[in-house]
């Protein structure tokens, strides 16, 4: 039983540590644990949004942080104490009590914590060891999570700054593509590229911080969903063969940026198909559905407007927001 214990306890440190690590230090995504935390946190706050409104929405990046952090603690501390319990005789208090496994919980948070070995001390050479690397781990544990939570604060505020963007283009599609192709050239090609260079950076931040996709807003205005389908309406009406405004605004422009978004989409689709809603119709071909959207597939409007009605969805929209 004891073995079990000790077993069971390495095995859970291991995977939330390399968990932490990954999703904090690595900027290539989210970790199994951390990614699972955050789309139930951000799934059980949009069920809210039905039950208290919108306002929810403004508290959805914080309860997911919160609840990614909250969920990485009790799980390191569960597993270091499930290791102290495999000798209960290893931790003594000063007088050479061994302690019970309430003062062993105890013992375990005062050693993450940081705070020092208290009343409670280890009393084998590997329980002195573990008490030392996890001493260290918790310094570095509350220093990566705060450089961490600085980097999504950026990447949000690169994503608010992108949602704002495209609303003071137009309150619709159609608003969006006729003050597009009424500019000047010059200011045209400067608002493609920077809307451009908009979505790439988001894009990037989003793979490396993917936290980043559960920050919502009350106010529709700055909600990514909405801005981010109504530039896509707006070009699929510049794009139109049929449109005379195609020839007013420059085609290679539009495709570059449309070529932005469809990755865009397509890393939102293969990352966070299982976290967003589904949508509310569904194309005749559903065999896209099942795997992941390639660029060719996503040059049919069904399909793209299928990925935004996802979207739109997933931040308690329908495709009235963006008429």
């Amino acid at each position: 039983m004891e073995l079990l214990l000790l077993i069971a306890g390495l095995t859970l440190l291991l995977f939330t540590i390399y968990d932490f690590f990954f999703t904090t230090l690595s900027g290539s995504g989210a970790g199994f644990i951390s990614k699972s935390v955050a789309s139930f946190s951000y799934v059980a706050t949009r069920l809210s949004s039905k039950i208290f409104g919108r306002k929810v929405f403004d508290y959805s990046g914080m309860i997911v942080n919160l609840g990614v952090l909250f969920v990485w603690i009790i799980l390191v501390w569960l597993g270091l104490f499930l290791v102290y319990s495999y000798d209960p005789s290893g931790i003594t208090n000063s007088n050479s009590r061994p302690a019970n496994w309430v003062e062993r919980l105890y013992y375990t948070g005062y050693v993450l914590s940081t705070l020092g070995l208290g009343n409670f001390k280890s009393t084998t050479p590997f329980f002195e060891i573990m008490t030392s690397i996890f001493s260290f781990f918790g310094f570095i544990f509350f220093t990566s999570s705060m450089t961490y939570l600085i980097s999504v604060s950026s990447a949000v505020i690169r994503k608010r700054t992108l949602s704002r963007s495209i609303f003071n283009l137009g309150r619709s599609p159609a608003e969006v593509a006729e003050k597009l192709s009424k500019v000047n050239s010059s200011y045209k090609d400067q608002q493609l590229l920077s809307l451009q260079e908009k979505i790439d950076n988001h894009l990037v931040s989003h793979q490396a911080y993917p936290v980043v996709h559960f920050f919502s807003h009350s106010n529709p205005d700055n909600c990514f969903s909405t801005n981010f389908t109504r530039l896509d309406e707006a070009i699929s009406i510049l794009l139109d063969p049929q449109n005379e405004k195609e020839k007013e605004v420059g085609k290679e422009e539009l495709q570059l940026l449309r070529s932005t978004m469809t990755h865009m989409l397509i890393h939102l689709h293969k990352n966070f198909s299982a976290s967003l809603p589904t949508p509310e119709t569904r194309t005749k071909d559903n065999s896209a559905s099942a795997g992941n959207f390639t660029p060719e597939q996503l040059s049919n409007p069904e399909h793209r407007r299928e990925l935004l009605s996802s979207l739109l969805r997933n931040e308690g929209f329908s495709w009235q927001a963006i008429k």
